[in-house]
């Protein structure tokens, strides 16, 4: 027997690879994100995101006969997926965009952006009470992201998803300086989401010589756990949660199981370190920001139950990660059934469907 209803919080979109260049090859040249037809001397097919070089690869047998590919950048055939799946509505997050973030040309990074938020825009319109689209806002210049914020909104998308943590040189999150984009995502009711491979390191699945996989244990290390540096020092002793009372935050593919831990050594700091470490004098207990303030996603984590206990039912949202390596594809039902088995059904219908609707309108 299955779900009543099922909505993925984090599920992908797959970019044409030619989104890019075909916008902004004119303006931008080689610094565009695009195709090429070698790298490092080897022939083959590969994606330049502005930072870093991605072979391209075709997904397996199995997963084209099920539509995974065209599923991503063709919402005719995604609404087909999800009738299959038995899945009613995902909300969609970018998947090159994701590393375009990283680009060193930050001009390009905005621009690829704004063409980004359009495409998925006209996406979503395919079925907007299904496809549920999430824009991508670079943070290097604050006015711009502001800007693009209310753009996207006007467009119906209905979160954004910026860096991780700040790109190199700007000045971390806590400061005033974004203070106009905070309270913008606080007045539009609209989201801000921390995904991984959003923030300052390379994506390791995509590294290609030897030099560089000999740190990619620790480099996907420091993408799973990136995400505790900027809730503890910016949103949560920094203050901008403080300042900022209604802002949505989502924390989107991280898992949950380390959360018990970390709401742990918050109230550590916050009691225990306090006037060694100078820190701001919070609002209310530094744990509590955890579940009372934050969204955390979870796809598969069998460890989550400790965690969704610590954190309240209402706080938690499972997503797929369709169609990426990882995700859970047409047998949802049976998986979700696995992963929240032991819940009641009322506790298992917020997960999977009440908490999403009530973050994103839906």
């Amino acid at each position: 027997m299955g779900f009543a209803k099922v909505i993925s919080a984090d599920s992908h979109v797959m970019e044409p690879r030619d989104l890019w260049f075909n916008a902004l090859a004119k303006r931008y040249g080689e610094h565009a994100p695009q195709l090429r037809n070698e790298h490092l001397g080897k022939p083959g097919t590969f994606f330049y995101t502005g930072a870093q070089v991605i072979k391209v690869t075709e997904s397996d047998r199995d997963a084209q006969k099920i539509g995974l590919q065209a599923a991503g950048y063709d919402p005719a055939v995604r609404l087909d997926f999800q009738n299959r799946a038995g899945v009613q509505g995902e909300v969609l997050y970018a998947t090159l965009m994701l590393l375009i973030m990283r680009g060193e040309q930050r001009a390009v990074v905005r621009a690829a952006a704004a063409v980004f938020n359009d495409w998925l825009a006209e996406f979503c319109s395919h079925d907007n009470k299904r496809l549920f689209g999430v824009g991508m806002i670079p943070m290097d210049d604050p006015d711009w992201a502001e800007a693009e914020l209310h753009r996207i909104a006007k467009k119906g998308l209905r979160g954004a998803m910026i860096h991780l943590s700040p790109p190199e040189g700007c000045a971390p999150y806590h400061d005033p300086l974004y203070d106009r984009f905070w309270a913008a995502a606080q007045d539009l009711d609209l989201p801000i989401t921390l995904h991984i491979v959003a923030g300052r390191f390379p994506d390791p699945l995509h590294f290609h010589t030897a030099k560089e996989q000999e740190d990619a244990p620790r480099v996907l290390l420091s993408i799973l756990f990136e995400v505790m540096n900027e809730l503890a020092n910016e949103f949560i002793f920094g203050g901008i949660l403080d300042r900022f009372e209604k802002l949505k935050l989502v924390c989107s593919e991280f898992e949950i199981s380390w959360i018990p831990n970390f709401m742990w050594r918050l109230d550590q700091m916050q009691d225990d370190f306090d006037g060694r470490l100078n820190l701001r004098q919070l609002k209310m207990k530094a744990s509590d920001y955890m579940k009372t303030r934050i969204w955390h996603g979870i796809i598969d984590d069998p460890l989550g139950a400790d965690a969704i206990k610590a954190l309240g039912i209402e706080r938690v949202m499972w997503g797929s990660d369709f169609p990426h390596v990882r995700s859970i594809g047409l047998d949802a039902h049976s998986r979700l059934a696995k992963l929240f088995d032991g819940l009641n059904p009322a506790d298992q219908a917020k997960l999977i469907e009440g908490n999403v609707c009530g973050v994103y309108k839906i």
